[in-house]
């Protein structure tokens, strides 16, 4: 078995100034809804939530570690760079005034110091910024190169399309960066609670009720199969692979890209016939916290020729915490010919 990791990097936004109220004596909380149009779970996923920890540490407001430190607002990401490519739209959140915007930056991946460097100081990429009046701004951050389509000063209404999910300033990944702040405060919008007020609140949210936006403890958001050590960079550009193997290819290799795995996770790979007999199982246990993850495994062909029909990927992540077995499971088949 053999394991590829990637570290998300730190993601900050425009720099807005902080004025001295506190988020919690709101008197007034803005509803908002999904800052892009897709289906939470099937299209979209968040990969990371408000770091909640004003210490170096690292927790979100379920005192888990799907953040990372100083991170200010909620990553809706998509599942690959092909995804992007289509074009998905990033809308308002809520109604209200453009008050800023940034575009032109390219859609480049930050993946080195050199260039994080190029881009310091503009770290949101291309953006936008609405005023929703009573203190209350949102933020949208890392949109497409000219996709920008508000203009400062523009009034928008909740769902009104303000550019596309891109690739800009300090990401790896095609996702929209969401932030909330009333008087320059950051609120999380799963508590609309203030970033600094710790994990374990249970707050009213700032979400819309009919959202039912639920926290997910991990995502395996894309699984495949591959005939030996996958291609993580082609998988992740959302190139398209076989759907059908040959008899003679020289191995089944089953793999999973997951968000928020945790040290202590357990893996368990599966690979299955039409006839419900396994030809592979594999168990792993995740020796460290990341935000993003891509792992495989599999078998090389041992006889003359792999059994022609149908076979099937399993991937089962298990995490215990709090005495109970979360349980998470991806599914994914081929057909050998």
């Amino acid at each position: 078995m053999k394991t590829i990791t990637l570290l998300f990097p730190l993601l900050v936004g425009f720099a807005l100034p902080a004025l001295p109220v506190a988020a919690e004596d709101l008197s007034h909380r803005l509803s908002l809804g999904l800052p892009l149009l897709c289906k939470i779970g099937a299209t979209c996923w968040v990969a990371n939530y408000v770091d909640v920890d004003t210490s170096p540490n690292v927790r979100d407001f379920r005192c888990r570690l799907r953040s990372y430190d100083g991170h200010d607002g909620v990553d809706f990401a998509l599942r690959d760079l092909a995804v992007m490519g289509q074009g998905v739209t990033v809308i308002a959140s809520a109604a209200g005034r453009v008050i800023n915007i940034r575009d032109g930056m390219a859609d480049i991946a930050v993946i080195d110091p050199a260039s994080r460097a190029l881009i310091k100081g503009r770290e949101c990429g291309n953006g936008v910024v609405i005023d929703h009046s009573d203190g209350w701004q949102t933020q949208y951050c890392h949109l497409r190169q000219n996709s920008i389509r508000v203009k400062p000063g523009e009034q928008v209404a909740a769902g009104a399309p303000i550019g596309l999910i891109g690739l800009s300033g300090h990401t790896e990944f095609p996702h929209v960066h969401l932030a909330a702040r009333h008087n320059g405060v950051a609120v999380d919008p799963f508590t609309g609670q203030s970033s600094s007020a710790g994990c374990g609140n249970t707050g009213r949210g700032l979400w819309r009720d009919d959202l039912k936006l639920a926290y997910e403890t991990v995502a395996l958001y894309n699984a495949g199969f591959a005939n030996g050590a996958p291609d993580i960079e082609a998988i992740r550009r959302g190139e398209p692979g076989a759907q059908r193997f040959s008899v003679n290819a020289p191995a089944l290799v089953v793999w999973v890209d997951m968000l928020g795995v945790e040290v202590g996770d357990r893996l368990q790979f599966r690979i299955t016939q039409s006839d419900g007999r396994a030809v592979f199982v594999g168990d792993q246990k995740i020796e460290k916290t990341q935000a993003r993850r891509f792992v495989y495994a599999g078998i090389r062909r041992k006889g003359s020729a792999w059994t022609a029909g149908i076979y099937t990927g399993e991937v089962t992540h298990t995490r215990v915490a709090e005495g109970q077995s979360l349980i998470k499971r991806v599914m994914t088949t081929i057909v050998v010919r």
